[in-house]
């Protein structure tokens, strides 16, 4: 073939030296063919696109047939990973994503050779937390290998988002039943079983394959129902569970309901607010209207997308129930599936003191939910908050569980200091165009990552940024000495709170007590990009959470995990996250003087905020954390499946969970009750009995 090659421009030439001052890598798309031709010969083609033109490198791979060719095919790895960066970089191009395929004579080869399976997905993982690029793989088609890998770009870029920098995938969801088709239905490869394994404590590991056995054995199937596949803890954390699963071969699924903004309405604001205590406004109030729609809503999906033909629920063995915004299908589970086990899963904080007093809005919303839908479910897993499992729930029905993070995807993967730095810019120009200033790339700052929800404390927020300025200044610090303060956070489709809050925050920001530092404020609804916030909070100081009202933040765990020291309030399952004066600070909800107090502290003892870091890096905290990540929760989800599951269990699995005494009898608000429920992982964390 022609050989044509990647054009590299000088690292001195002045259009270099002007990028790499202040511009936005541009986005490009790449496609990498190969061509098996001979033994130990490779063709291979790379094409970049812009949405616009292709830019064309082609090369023969010359191997070293001494050595095995899973081991040929990880040095041509080093190759093309080291041309495309040298190109990338030259240009001041970001690579986004870049599809990765064979034509169907070289796919043969690898399908006569299994061995060779695995170093074709490493060049994904590679392209992944080497480049940060999303990497996909396909098998291509066509009359070249140029063309092949010009198909390659262009398929890539239809699957992302390319009108903003950062690598979004489309979220796909499958038409016929509204199955969220994680990773693009598998075709983008990010991690191997061997990333989490390495990530992951040998006992843990070993269980989450022994219960991934059982479950392929006994050949279960497990489903996840919610509202939405993007926004909030529950997808994200939905999206890396599914991720495992497959990469295990179990046999998990994840559905969600087709949207509808007037039930979101009443979700959010009569159900979620309702629930937290954030409002006791008489017309969030649920409505014989308003169930009469969610519940039309909620049938209507079950109908059309899951029930009986659609093998989705009639051939489930365990269906896992995500919050209360669809539990109105499971009376229709329930009658086309009676063999089905239920597990009722509660992520947000339910006031269990309001909702025992009969009258109030939270007595009868949970009257209504639990008494006509989450009764018949087998489980409720809660948070590990006593004060969040409302009444009327049998303890022999709980068990608890944390919410996790992922520590290999785009919310907490490692970072170069030039991916910082260029999701720095992305943000500022995000935060430009929203009307807000940007982040100096020569101050420190302060971060607090959340939605745009009035149960997140911003406004305190603010209040406590404003006390801990006045106190710097007072101090002697020079202005452009002192940290800036950045509020983000992402959207979600079924919160219609977003857009309200977030304007109210910049109203705040306008009154007299603050406009002296609104100029050092950055606020910004971010767009769906996991590593844009996974960059920011890693380029910051110290991170906040001052919600009023909160279940288990995972950006807590996801700070902490960064070795960011975390200021938070006494609120929800937060203090079961930070020990206090070790991996962090608490102080009691609505005490903003103690948050300025415990910023100024932080900021001006360098030894006191050095002891927080190196308690953060040690490896008693690193295994602490274990039980907030992936893997772990998965074993969690896999026990409570094989436990539950009749098929193939001849026992009892009819029989409810034992009970026991534990810790996890924290309200929430200081106070202790007694409470006979177990986490789940002290089920098969224990030892066998002889």
């Amino acid at each position: 073939m022609t050989a044509r090659k990647f054009s590299i421009l000088e690292t001195g030439s002045p259009r270099y030296v002007l990028a790499r001052k202040r511009a936005i890598g541009q986005s490009i798309y790449m496609g990498v063919a190969l061509s098996h031709v001979t033994e130990g010969q490779i063709e291979w083609a790379c094409s970049s696109y812009d949405g616009n033109e292709f830019d064309t490198h082609e090369d023969v791979f010359i191997a070293d047939t001494s050595v095995s060719k899973a081991r040929q095919l990880e040095k041509l790895n080093d190759t093309i990973i080291r041309t495309v960066r040298e190109y990338a970089n030259s240009h001041n191009y970001r690579i986004q994503a870049v599809c990765i395929g064979c034509d169907e004579k070289t796919a043969k080869v690898v399908a006569d050779h299994p061995e060779l399976q695995d170093p074709i997905r490493s060049m994904c993982t590679r392209f992944w937390f080497d480049l940060d690029a999303a990497p996909c793989i396909y098998t291509l088609r066509g009359i070249s290998l140029t063309e092949e890998a010009a198909s390659a770009a262009r398929k890539v870029y239809d699957w992302f988002t390319p009108q903003f920098p950062g690598s979004i995938p489309r979220i796909a969801v499958d038409p016929e039943t509204n199955e969220v088709l994680v990773d693009m239905d598998g075709h983008c490869h990010m991690v191997d079983l061997k990333h989490f394994e390495d990530t992951t404590d040998k006992p843990t590991w070993d269980k989450l394959l022994q219960l991934a056995d059982q479950c392929k054995q006994r050949k279960l199937k497990i489903l996840f129902f919610n509202s939405t596949p993007q926004g909030g803890g529950v997808a994200l954390m939905r999206h890396a569970t599914i991720r495992l699963m497959r990469l295990l071969g179990v046999d998990c699924r994840w559905f969600v309901a087709k949207p509808n903004p007037d039930v979101f309405v009443i979700t959010k604001r009569k159900f979620h607010n309702v629930f937290q205590g954030v409002t006791a406004d008489e017309q969030y109030r649920l409505r014989q209207e308003d169930k009469d729609l969610w519940v039309e809503w909620c049938e209507q999906n079950f109908d059309h997308y899951w029930g009986k033909g659609k093998d989705v629920v009639e051939s489930a063995d365990v269906i896992i129930m995500d919050d209360p915004q669809v539990s109105a299908i499971i009376p229709r589970i329930r009658a086309l599936n009676p063999a089905a086990r239920i597990i009722y899963r509660s992520h947000i904080e339910i006031r269990a003191d309001l909702a025992s007093v009969p009258g109030s809005m939270q007595h009868d919303l949970w009257d209504f939910l639990w008494s006509g839908f989450i009764s018949k479910t087998d489980m409720f897993i809660s948070h590990p908050v006593a004060g969040f499992i409302p009444p009327r729930v049998p303890h022999t029905r709980v068990a608890l569980m944390p919410a996790a993070t992922d520590e290999l995807d785009g919310l907490n993967k490692k970072m170069s200091p030039s991916d910082l730095e260029y999701y720095r810019r992305v943000f500022n120009r995000v935060a430009e165009d929203q009307g807000s200033p940007g982040i100096d790339g020569e101050r420190p700052y302060v971060i607090q990552i959340a939605r745009f929800d009035p149960a997140k404390g911003i406004p305190d927020v603010v209040e406590a940024y404003r006390d801990f300025r006045e106190q710097l200044t007072n101090s002697g610090v020079e202005d452009d000495q002192q940290p800036q303060l950045v509020l983000c956070g992402h959207g979600s489709i079924d919160d219609p709170d977003g857009t309200v809050v977030y304007e109210q925050v910049i109203q705040l920001l306008s009154q007299p007590e603050y406009r002296d530092y609104a100029k050092d404020i950055c606020v910004a609804r971010l767009p769906a990009s996991d590593q844009l916030l996974c960059a920011i909070l890693r380029g910051s100081f110290c991170a906040l959470q001052l919600s009023h009202r909160e279940g288990f933040e995972v950006k807590v765990t996801e700070s902490l995990a960064k070795y960011k020291p975390v200021i938070a309030y006494r609120s929800g399952g937060i203090p079961l996250q930070i020990e206090d004066g070790k991996t962090g600070i608490l102080v009691e909800r609505g005490n903003t003087k103690g948050v300025a107090n415990a910023l100024v502290r932080l900021y001006t003892d360098t030894g006191y905020y050095q002891d927080f870091v190196n308690e953060l890096r040690t490896k008693e905290q690193d295994s602490k954390r274990q039980q907030y990540f992936t893997p772990f929760q998965s074993v969690n989800w896999l026990y409570l499946a094989t436990e539950l599951a009749y098929k193939g269990n001849d026992e009892a699995v009819a029989k409810n969970q034992p009970t026991g005494e534990i810790d996890g009898t924290y309200m929430g608000d200081g106070q202790i009750r007694q409470w006979d429920t177990r986490y789940v992982r002290e089920y098969w964390q224990a030892p066998a009995k002889n």
